[in-house]
């Protein structure tokens, strides 16, 4: 299962498949809140494979209130035929393997994950995961400085990308990639690695 803590970095950043993923929670604090869903579509070398893909609910992320229900759309059925969430993180990280993880707000996805990881494998340990990442709230504002878009329905709108948002991990997960798609197209092909989209991604932070 910890196969990835093992990988150097360099070997993660120049992999042939990268992994779009999105979560749906119960709230916006990864300390009190739980994981209910989480979707995620692999890109292999830069093209979206629908057959690579994963999708869990959490069995175990508590009773959720009208509103939330109403907002991701989650039933209380599939929430009941969900995994438990240590099984659910064991097939996550089984089926991600070494590759990068692409999010929009990444940060949030991941001090979620890590969360949920550190009582299983340690807060050392659950830290490092997801190391090699990148944030497209961050990379897509440089590269489209005229697109006047902060979220991901936003941008997914401004650019009429294929896939709407719709506050569901899988379908959030498939908008985030087809944007990650519509970046790399509007860069010459030598800004398209792993390393200079993170250096974009830097760059923003700094503004």
């Amino acid at each position: 299962m910890l196969q990835w803590l093992t990988r150097s970095a360099t070997a993660r950043t120049m992999a042939a498949r990268w992994v779009s993923l999105d979560l749906e929670t119960s709230g916006l604090n990864a300390r009190t809140d739980h994981i209910v869903e989480v979707g995620a579509v692999g890109l292999h070398q830069g093209a979206i494979l629908l057959g690579d893909s994963f999708q869990r609910f959490n069995s175990e992320g508590g009773s959720l209130t009208g509103d939330n229900r109403v907002l991701h759309g989650v039933s209380a059925a599939e929430q009941r035929e969900g995994r438990a969430l240590t099984t659910l993180l064991d097939d996550l990280l089984a089926w991600m393997q070494d590759a990068p993880l692409i999010g929009f707000h990444t940060p949030f996805d991941l001090g979620f994950l890590r969360a949920a990881l550190a009582p299983r494998i340690g807060v050392k340990a659950a830290r490092g995961f997801g190391r090699d990442n990148l944030d497209l709230a961050l990379i897509a504002p440089v590269v489209f400085p005229r697109v006047k878009a902060r979220s991901l329905a936003e941008w997914t709108a401004a650019l009429n990308l294929p896939v709407r948002t719709q506050h569901r991990a899988m379908v959030d997960a498939l908008a985030t990639a087809h944007l990650l798609q519509r970046v790399c197209a509007a860069l010459p092909q030598e800004e398209r690695s792993f390393q200079a989209l993170k250096l974009k991604e830097s760059a923003r932070r700094w503004l």
